[in-house]
């Protein structure tokens, strides 16, 4: 049944009376009921990093499975993982910074920066922060009414007063009254909602702090509450009032006011915007950015101050998460350069690199394809099973090193996916390759930018290779792997930032030349996509050889028994011929399956089996796809068996009889259930039958 589509009156009823839900809670209160609040709810008070915290945990958090583990992460934060991939790493390193701020350490007191290569989600993560503060509705949060940053009411006490509030409320009060605060309550006073001009201090003196009003609010970027933004300029137009305000000319200059009144500083810089909440600061190591900025940062983080530089105002206290980040060209210049080391050890930094699992590189692919462009309004093309995978293999592969244990990249990329079984890999000494170790051999430089998913193809210069490609196909046409292959070896003619050097390893992968990783991780999907569809077919025939493999494992760890051997009445013997099974004929049946397994040769096969007769006892629901290396060594020996069969099946020129016939149909029925459209599937065939006849 199609949904019912919702008609937008029922949309402007639902918005008309949220909204007059937000407008009956009463907006305005006395810094006295605020206190009273405090006593049900001390985190209303929270600090900003707390805030923040609060909210990224409050979203939801994701347990990952053991096996599906990278980097030792256990968890994800469903804010980010929803819409980031690849990224658990930094994410967490995020979270265990805003706890440290959150609980007054150290850590905290630093600015935070994410570095990494283009397009590797680092602005995108501090949208996603943005766009949550806005959307912030699990406490209400407080600030002084008429405050131009929206500073915490607490500022309200005096200092003599705090040590007992803060026993009484159990919270922690920092910070002082903002000049044009203290000016309100003090001497102007506040116009209450009447518009009558209320006085706080009384004509004996008392100032009746408690009476103040405090307002509710709500963060917006674009009314500057709780989200500020900062990105620097050339060296020439650089000024620093972008971060902390300026000076109000008509004010400071007129002999009625001074340079000392309240209002001769403007509090309208991005700090201010930033109060309760963050300030993001793009590009923060930007080659020729003014040092007094970079100081400002480190200000407001270490000491939670703000120094109007040219003013006579007092430090403003400031209660704000600054995020910056950074590409790996400006943290280089900027680490590299001996005349800011005053500065270097100032800055939390977190490595924000590309994904390094195919997985993940897909799933950014198919989120920018469907959810962030007109793509399905913009043309009807199908994206072949594969097509996607491709460009993601070869995107991964130029983010890898080299290993000096000799592994291929290819190998590598497949252990890092999860898809290769580390026992099948060794090292040039030939010992096992540990996983963790191939790790921190990707990631063991000193220079960041050479490490593992700091460097290589970003996934917005292969989506434009695919985006290219979908728009060449047109309306109800076909994105196939061949087709993805061409447009990537194109792509590097229109994108800027690769060296000669680079381009030509990232076409030597995309080449059908020996370097031609992708073009032979091809051959074997194509090769993989038409056997099980082949296999299909003969799902029966793959479980019986299954059943003969482990019937076989059995008869010949039976025969080497020399303790415990039970008193045989009957020699065993073949169900069909009736004659004495014999030892070396099932030997070499077993070997015919187990020479598909790699790490299987024919010394160890016999340790193998037990193994796997061993799995079998201990695993009552044992069978043929609980041990897949077995299963797929059992599927290569009968498609192996069946060579002749599917050559005749595929070979379009060669007359068919009535069950090549029906093979020929149920192959491409099995393609087109996995996703195969006509087009896809015939480029499969026949190139599947390209390579059998080579």
């Amino acid at each position: 049944m199609a949904k019912q589509q919702t008609s937008f009156q029922e949309i402007f009823d639902l918005d008309a009376e949220r909204k007059r839900k937000e407008a009956s809670r009463k907006k305005i209160i006395s810094f006295r009921e605020y206190l009273e609040l405090l006593r049900e709810d001390p985190q209303i008070a929270q600090s900003s990093p707390a805030r923040l915290r609060e909210m990224v945990l409050k979203h939801g958090i994701e347990e990952i499975p053991e096996a599906e583990r990278w980097l030792g992460i256990a968890r994800r934060y469903t804010l980010f993982s929803e819409q980031l991939y690849g990224v658990d790493k930094p994410i967490s390193d995020f979270m265990e910074y805003l706890g440290t701020g959150a609980a007054g350490l150290s850590t905290g007191k630093q600015p935070v920066v994410f570095v990494g290569p283009p397009a590797s989600g680092k602005s995108s993560a501090v949208t996603m922060i943005k766009r949550a503060l806005e959307a912030y509705r699990d406490r209400q949060v407080f600030f002084i009414k008429g405050c131009p940053k929206h500073e915490e009411p607490l500022h309200l006490l005096p200092r003599h007063l705090r040590p007992k509030f803060e026993a009484e409320l159990k919270v922690k009060i920092e910070g002082d009254l903002c000049p044009h605060c203290r000016y309100h309550l003090l001497e102007a006073g506040m116009e209450d909602e009447s518009g009558n001009k209320v006085q706080y201090r009384g004509d004996d003196g008392v100032i009746a702090w408690w009476d103040f009003p405090v307002e509710m609010m709500t963060f917006s970027q674009q009314a500057a509450r709780g989200i500020g933004s900062f990105e620097p300029s050339d060296e020439k137009s650089q000024d620093v009032s972008e971060l902390v305000g300026g000076e109000v000319v008509g004010i400071s200059q007129n002999p009625k006011y001074g340079p000392t009144h309240p209002y001769a500083w403007d509090l309208n810089g991005e700090i201010e915007h930033g109060e309760r909440g963050i300030v993001e600061a793009r590009e923060i190591f930007k080659k020729g950015i003014d040092e007094r900025i970079l100081w400002v940062f480190i200000n407001i983080a270490e000491e939670k101050e703000l120094k109007v530089q040219g003013s006579s105002f007092p430090h403003i206290s400031v209660d704000t998460v600054t995020i910056g980040h950074c590409n790996l060209e400006g943290y280089k210049a900027f680490s590299g350069d001996d005349g800011q080391e005053g500065l270097h050890n100032r800055f939390y930094v977190i490595q924000f690199p590309y994904p390094l699992q195919v997985k993940d590189e897909v799933r950014i692919y198919k989120k920018l394809i469907h959810q962030e462009s007109t793509y399905a309004d913009l043309v009807n093309c199908h994206i072949a099973p594969g097509a996607l995978e491709l460009a993601a293999i070869f995107s991964i592969q130029t983010r890898l090193k080299t290993s000096n244990m000799g592994i291929s990249l290819l190998d590598k990329m497949k252990v890092y996916n999860g898809e290769k079984i580390l026992l099948d890999l060794k090292d040039k000494d030939q010992n096992p390759v540990d996983l963790r170790s191939l790790i921190e051999e990707g990631q063991a430089d000193d220079d960041i930018a050479k490490r593992e998913g700091m460097f290589g193809i970003s996934s917005r210069d292969v989506l434009a290779a695919i985006n290219t490609a979908i728009i060449k196909e047109g309306d109800g046409g076909c994105l196939t792997p061949i087709r993805v292959i061409r447009s990537l070896r194109e792509v590097f003619d229109h994108r800027m930032g690769y060296t000669p050097e680079e381009i030509a390893k990232f076409r030597e992968l995309l080449s059908a030349g020996d370097g031609g990783s992708v073009m032979a991780e091809y051959r074997e999907y194509v090769m993989k996509s038409v056997s099980r569809a082949f296999l299909k077919a003969y799902d029966d025939l793959a479980r019986d050889l299954f059943r003969q493999y482990i019937e076989g494992a059995s008869f010949v760890r039976a025969q080497r028994r020399r303790f415990v051997r039970w008193e045989m009445l009957d020699i065993e013997r073949d169900d069909l011929t009736g004659k004495p099974k014999d030892v070396e004929s099932i030997r070499k049946f077993l070997r015919s399956i187990e020479q598909h397994i790699g790490g299987v040769d024919e010394a160890g096969a016999d340790i193998f089996q037990g193994e796997i007769l061993e799995l079998m006892g201990s695993d009552p629901n044992f069978g043929y796809d609980s041990y897949p290396p077995l299963r797929q060594a059992v599927e290569k020996k009968l498609l192996s068996d069946a060579q002749s069969t599917l050559k005749l099946v595929l070979d379009p020129n060669k007359p068919k009889d009535e069950e090549t016939r029906k093979r020929t149909g149920d192959l491409f029925q099995e393609l087109e259930e996995t996703g195969h459209c006509p087009v896809c599937s015939a480029e499969t065939v026949k190139n599947a039958a390209e390579f059998l006849s080579e």
